[in-house]
């Protein structure tokens, strides 16, 4: 730039005449020395040489602080950090120039129907952005007040181009609805081999007679032992999950980006057995407790409820089609809509049939059984079961055979590694009669 080369021009001359006089003054002092030391010189001499010695030292000091002069004025022209404060115009000028700049990475167009008028309000926070950035440019940004501070990460170029980069959080937040994890509700088996079977008591052999009903052994004939025993074998079917990320990534993130994936693969395969544990074709996975396959007998709503609905006497007739024996933890599964469709339900007098229960906060229980809320179940439509009540530890068992591992593979994908996680999950009905579903018409 022009001042610039003014500036070294400037410089190099003041240090020329700077050295020169410094010579010459050395050279009279010496002229001096050798006078008085010869006793040859006058009193006028002297002061002659003492005010030529005063004279170059005035002309230095003019040069230099004409020097000074100059650089403060080239620093006010290229507003150097340090220099002397930009007026209020100026500072008013550059925030109107950043205001229109912002405004045309918003708005592309420029139109009468697109106007550029920035209030006083939206000027005022510019300015105190720029007077921010000059003070930023020689201090450091914890030394700066609050409302510069506040101006640098409040003024924006538009969505993504700030002025200030703001800080990064270590915090990874997450919006995903998660499918519900329905695991504990069953029963759960850890086996070690490929495998596992069950006998299964299938017929009542063990009724006794009266003596004066038989003529000769009270149970006479008996049945074989054998004849009443069947079996069920659950498989564990493989799950597979598979990140690929590279080093880099993992090295120069700024946030736990290990934790996070190990998160991810948790979720992935909880969701994945949740949803094969309620609705799962039993194709390569666990059989679903909502397939009719799987042998939960289904109950209708009664004929006197409208069309597809279900009434609160349609939920307390689904409960005590159950047998007795399993009624003891015994609960009702359903999603978030058809649970706000129950809350809203009441008696003939007007009560409603849900209650908070007393010593779990925030739980409700309905004809004295609580309610589990499952995303998975389907919403109240007509054919559709949205609603299953039963001892879900005694209905389903869920086999493991293998916990999460994790390979680690970093040929298959180039410069990228792959983390493999498997494990090996099974699944099943082992009691159907222990629950009920009840479908809508």
């Amino acid at each position: 730039m022009p001042e610039l080369n003014d500036l070294i021009r400037e410089v190099k001359e003041t240090r020329e005449a700077i050295n020169t006089a410094e010579a010459a003054r050395q050279e009279t002092i010496e002229e001096l020395k050798k006078s008085v030391g010869a006793n040859s010189a006058t009193v006028t001499d002297v002061e002659q040489k003492l005010a030529r010695i005063s004279t170059d030292i005035s002309g230095a000091v003019t040069k230099m602080q004409s020097l000074e002069e100059t650089i403060n004025t080239l620093s006010k022209k290229i507003n150097r950090p340090g220099s002397e404060a930009a007026s209020d115009e100026e500072n008013r000028k550059a925030a109107v120039g950043l205001l229109q700049l912002r405004h045309e990475f918003k708005v592309h167009k420029k139109d009468i129907e697109h106007p550029f008028q920035p209030t006083e309000e939206q000027i005022t926070e510019a300015v105190q952005a720029v007077k921010a950035l000059h003070a930023l440019a020689s201090t450091d940004m914890t030394a700066l007040s609050p409302d510069y501070r506040k101006a640098l990460t409040s003024f924006n170029m538009g969505a993504s181009g700030f002025i200030l980069a703001p800080e990064m959080s270590r915090r990874i937040l997450s919006c995903i609805v998660d499918p519900t994890d329905v695991t504990g509700l069953f029963d759960s088996l850890t086996i070690s081999g490929p495998s596992v079977k069950f006998l299964v008591d299938n017929v009542r052999i063990d009724q006794a007679a009266w003596a004066c009903e038989t003529t000769c052994f009270a149970n006479n004939p008996q049945a074989a032992l054998n004849e009443g025993l069947g079996e069920i074998e659950i498989k564990p079917e493989t799950l597979r999950y598979i990140i690929c990320a590279s080093r880099d990534i993992l090295e120069d993130a700024s946030v736990d980006l290990e934790a996070w994936m190990i998160r991810k693969v948790n979720f992935a395969f909880r969701n994945t057995i949740s949803t094969a544990a309620i609705s799962g074709d039993g194709a390569g996975k666990p059989m679903g407790i909502l397939n009719p396959a799987a042998g939960i007998p289904i109950c209708d709503v009664s004929a006197n409820t409208p069309a597809g609905q279900f009434t609160w006497q349609d939920l307390i007739m689904l409960k005590w089609q159950v047998p007795m024996q399993w009624h003891s933890g015994g609960k009702y599964l359903m999603n978030q809509k058809t649970f706000g469709l129950t809350l809203t339900m009441s008696d003939a007098l007007g009560r409603p049939i849900m209650i908070a229960t007393p010593q779990d906060n925030g739980s409700y229980i309905v004809n004295g059984s609580g309610v589990q809320v499952v995303t998975q179940m389907p919403d109240v439509a007509p054919g559709a079961t949205p609603v299953a009540w039963g001892n879900w530890q005694q209905v389903y068992m869920i086999v493991y055979r293998k916990s999460v591992t994790m390979q680690q593979d970093p040929y298959s994908a180039g410069f990228c590694i792959l983390y493999k996680f498997e494990s090996r999950v099974g699944g099943g009905i082992i009691c159907p009669l222990a629950a009920r579903l009840m479908r809508i018409v």
